[in-house]
């Protein structure tokens, strides 16, 4: 796994990492290989941004763990990447619903067995 990160923000690799948080080495969650492939998945920084925190989000879903002395609790992690997945939305100006969208409408509504639309019906089954 590689990982490089250029403080003077040069690159759009290290402009990602800078907006996702990921800028030390030890402890970091991306690759530069998985942010160069989302740089060009995605088209743009913010697009990649977004992409990562999602998939930072994936990492820090797994159950959390307890044995002996060790715990691990991603709960608090995950909440602040939520926000931060959020709040980068708003100021890339990407929309969070993945481009879904969902309408529906319902007219003459009857079942077949109603005799709704029958107008010879005379209460009898």
């Amino acid at each position: 796994m590689a990982f490089t990160f250029d403080t003077s923000l040069g690159t759009d690799l290290a402009l990602v990492r800078f907006n996702i948080g990921d800028t030390a080495e030890e402890g970091a969650y991306m690759a530069d290989e998985t942010i160069t492939a989302l740089l060009a998945s995605e088209g743009s920084v913010g697009g990649a941004v977004i992409a990562s925190i999602r998939y930072i989000l994936t990492q820090l879903s797994s159950p959390n763990f307890k044995k002996d002395w060790l715990s691990v609790d991603f709960e608090k992690a995950r909440i602040g990447f939520e926000k931060l997945l959020k709040d980068k939305a708003v100021e890339f100006d990407i929309s969070l619903s993945r481009g879904i969208s969902m309408t529906s409408s319902i007219s003459n509504v009857s079942r077949a067995d109603s005799y709704q639309t029958d107008n010879t019906y005379d209460g009898n089954p």
